[in-house]
């Protein structure tokens, strides 16, 4: 096999989304401007950042389905907290709460061996009640200037949401890929036996890997309620099935033990520059929930049929 032939094997989302961005520029008149694109890379930024912890999850053969709700509470609880006990104060005790809740997904996953589509869908139930009971179901606006700048300052003319996406996005890859926690993770979602026997820490390293996928989601959330200026129990409504499909859509295998951050990173910007193109075109955002949900069903279905072939031929 040529390299050309091996790389459009490995990258072939990365090449799709070239194709698209040049096919889209060509088509859509006002996609290649630097207005939309700054747009559209502050609207990446919060899947991008969900999507560093949902890669640890989805490797090691597991996914959360309360990243949405996480996101909600935090982004509420810094609103709301920040009058009381200060921003840094706010945003610390958000993070502490999104671990915890990590923390609760992780055991009961992890050591008490409850499907992890159990344990984190009721977990979205439970945090949505909680955010809509300490909000009483009304968005809360921020009355904190500090608190907006973060997720709507620039440094450099660079939005510093993206700039933090890409700082998590670097600590994920070189945690995946240079660390010994990294490695486990791969090793446990190729087979949980093996790792077992392999000396690996199944419960531990399990259980962190929703820690980090609840934490992720709490920056975001922090970040998209400053970028609102306002926190709702509303928010991240479809932010897991979003982000569920660009890390699928990026090769990311849910069958566990296959995937990198780079990989997750082109399905979720071939998925938002998609979103983009249908805004300009002015398509129901409801439209693009079920365009989302078809290609997480079509892409699923095409890697059973390959998992399929490969252990029948």
């Amino acid at each position: 096999m040529t390299k050309a032939k091996v790389f459009l094997k490995e990258q072939k989302t990365l090449v799709i989304l070239v194709l698209f961005c040049v096919f889209t520029s060509i088509f859509i008149p006002g996609f290649l401007t630097g207005s939309n694109l700054i747009n559209v890379l502050v609207q990446v930024s919060i899947y991008g950042i969900t999507a560093c912890g949902m890669t640890f999850a989805i490797i090691s053969g597991e996914f959360d389905l309360s990243v949405g709700s996480t996101m909600a509470l935090t982004g509420l609880l810094c609103v709301m907290l920040e009058p009381k006990i200060g921003q840094a104060g706010a945003i610390l005790f958000a993070l502490g709460a999104a671990a915890l809740i990590g923390l609760v997904n992780g055991f009961l996953i992890a050591k008490c061996g409850i499907s992890s589509f159990i344990v984190t869908i009721g977990m979205q139930y439970i945090i949505k009640g909680a955010a809509l009971r300490i909000s009483d179901g009304k968005p809360v606006q921020s009355q904190s200037s500090w608190f907006q700048n973060i997720g709507n300052s620039s440094v450099l003319g660079i939005p510093v949401m993206v700039l933090i996406m890409v700082i998590c996005v670097l600590i994920t890859g070189y945690v995946l890929r240079q660390t010994r926690f990294g490695r486990n993770v791969y090793t446990i979602g190729g087979s949980r036996e093996v790792a077992h026997f392999s000396g690996v820490k199944v419960v531990r390293d399990k259980t962190m890997v929703f820690v980090i996928a609840s934490l992720t989601a709490a920056i975001a959330g922090v970040l998209n309620a400053s970028r609102l200026n306002t926190g709702s129990a509303a928010h991240g409504d479809t932010l897991a099935l979003s982000v569920i499909t660009g890390t699928v859509i990026g090769g990311t295998s849910l069958s566990g033990g296959i995937g990198s951050i780079g990989k997750t990173m082109s399905g979720i910007l071939l998925l938002n520059v998609l979103s983009n193109a249908l805004d300009i075109m002015r398509v129901y955002s409801y439209y693009q929930t079920a365009i989302r949900g078809l290609l997480l069903v079509a892409i699923i279905a095409f890697e059973s049929y390959q998992s399929y072939k490969n252990n029948n031929y």
